[in-house]
């Protein structure tokens, strides 16, 4: 048996002082980009700034120029950067906001024509990217269709699209991307969730307010 020694006793003259506690660092979450989608996930950086609270405060927002209106779970930020999908060079204007370690980000392209080719090369290109980002793989895909509303929000028809659900890793961590993507008249948009353990109910709640506006 280890015996338990007692220290001594310090001199009357002295004044103990306890140490400080050691400061406990908070694992911060980082995404390794691909290439070609690190401008699409700059934004993160921007939207961590206006919304870092674990709070959801769901708003609508309606995107005009990018012909789009969705739901956000907080104050988004707004960028616009160059990128390549698949040979195709065109810019990318993103809008999103974070929760936690959560991001959702809405992104919107116009594409150099608006032939049926050009936009399954736009969407194919920016769900493969998406994926290849986190270094996953599918789980599970359908074609879907997305609401397409006027200005004042009735119904004018439908634009065609794939909904995704795939699953990779993130530095040390594993994280989801619930998706939507989708195509009408010369604009491509995703709609994205990622991040470790995203919260289904609100994830479903963003991917299914994403309209595109006529």
């Amino acid at each position: 048996m280890t015996s338990f020694v007692a220290p001594a006793p310090a001199p009357a003259t002295a004044t103990a002082t306890a140490p400080a506690p050691a400061q406990r660092k908070r694992p911060r979450f980082r995404l390794r980009l691909h290439p070609r989608l690190r401008p699409v996930f700059a934004l993160l950086g921007c939207a961590a700034l206006v919304a870092c609270s674990p709070r959801y405060d769901w708003r609508e927002i309606r995107a005009g120029e990018d012909r789009f209106v969705a739901m956000m779970p907080a104050k988004p930020a707004r960028m616009t950067r160059a990128i390549d999908l698949d040979g195709m060079k065109v810019s990318m204007t993103m809008h999103g906001a974070r929760v936690d370690d959560v991001a959702f980000t809405v992104g919107a392209v116009e594409l150099p024509d608006a032939s049926v080719a050009v936009r399954e090369q736009a969407i194919a290109a920016m769900r493969m990217a998406m994926v290849r980002n986190i270094g996953g793989r599918e789980r599970e895909a359908k074609a879907v269709t997305v609401p397409v509303v006027d200005a004042g929000g009735a119904a004018r028809g439908t634009a065609p699209g794939w909904r995704i659900e795939a699953t990779g890793r993130a530095g040390d961590r594993e994280v989801a991307l619930l998706a939507v993507f989708a195509s009408r008249n010369g604009r491509a948009w995703q709609a994205v969730v990622v991040g470790p353990s995203p919260d289904r109910e609100q994830a479903a709640m963003f991917l299914d307010g994403f309209r595109v506006t006529d």
